[in-house]
């Protein structure tokens, strides 16, 4: 692990609350701050209200109220967030890949290795 990232604030979006857990148990063991949200509605409150500024955001692509897409999309059209990677971890590989790679920094496919996920997380800027 790049140990610049050991204050990188990751926000976790993932609406399986065990997956969610595990996600945050690892990243938390490297360093990480953790935050959670269970969809991307929730997500966008989180990055509004949050005291440490979300430096990458890990989302899921189905997830219900609002998807890992339009959080995405919503994140790179907000000029508070726009700076913000977004990682999509998804079981549901994105037919469209070229067109997703305009909102998210890096697009990975359940079943995911924890290392190809921290390394991935790690990478992006």
């Amino acid at each position: 692990m790049n140990p610049s990232n050991r204050a990188r604030t990751l926000l976790i979006v993932e609406d399986n609350k065990d997956v969610r857990s595990i996600f945050a148990e690892v990243f938390q063991g490297v360093g990480y701050r953790v935050l959670e949200a269970a969809n991307g509605e929730d997500a966008l409150h989180v990055m509004a209200t949050a005291l440490d500024p979300v430096n990458v955001v890990l989302t899921d692509l189905r997830m219900p109220v609002m998807d890992g897409l339009e959080l995405a999309t919503r994140i790179k059209g907000d000029a508070r967030f726009s700076g913000i990677p977004v990682v999509l971890l998804s079981a549901t590989p994105m037919t469209n890949s070229w067109q997703a790679l305009d909102v998210f920094s890096a697009l990975l496919t359940k079943p995911c290795s924890f290392d190809r996920l921290l390394s991935t997380v790690d990478g992006v800027q």
